[in-house]
């Protein structure tokens, strides 16, 4: 029997971001994917944290450089918190700092997969609306 994957619940995305501006550039693009809902834009390393222990969060979408502490800290305080009883939340770095020692740390940590601000805003959003595909079909981040 085929389920009806419409009515199911929307990838919940989380933004870590400390650009104000940038935030809601990317809350208004998000918006417009289907099956995705910005569920918080917080701007520094405990408060996305605090976020993600809510285990609200399908997908968090990680800059570096934040307002207090780092987008690595997240990822490393992710990483060092997962055992078999916690539910694995998607990361993705989206940062201007893409060299390849950068983005190797931020894959070795767990992070899906990396952007840079500089030039791949598209690929971020065709990468999200596939976890929001997946998602509704039951598929994991």
């Amino acid at each position: 029997m085929k389920q009806n994957c419409t009515n199911s619940l929307p990838l919940r995305v989380l933004l870590v971001e400390d650009s104000i501006e940038l935030q809601a550039m990317l809350q208004a693009m998000l918006s417009e994917i289907p099956s995705v809902e910005v569920i918080a834009s917080v701007e520094s390393e405990n408060d996305a944290l605090a976020v993600m222990r809510d285990d609200h969060t399908d997908l968090a979408i990680v800059d570096l450089e934040l307002r207090s502490g780092t987008g690595l800290g997240v990822l490393k305080n992710l990483h060092d918190s997962l055992d078999g009883n916690n539910r694995r939340i998607g990361v993705v770095v989206f940062s201007n700092y893409s060299n390849l020692i950068i983005r190797h740390r931020c894959l070795s940590l767990g992070a899906k997969a990396f952007f840079d601000k500089s030039f791949q805003i598209d690929e971020l959003l065709e990468f999200v609306q596939k976890q929001a595909s997946g998602h509704a079909k039951g598929l994991s981040v």
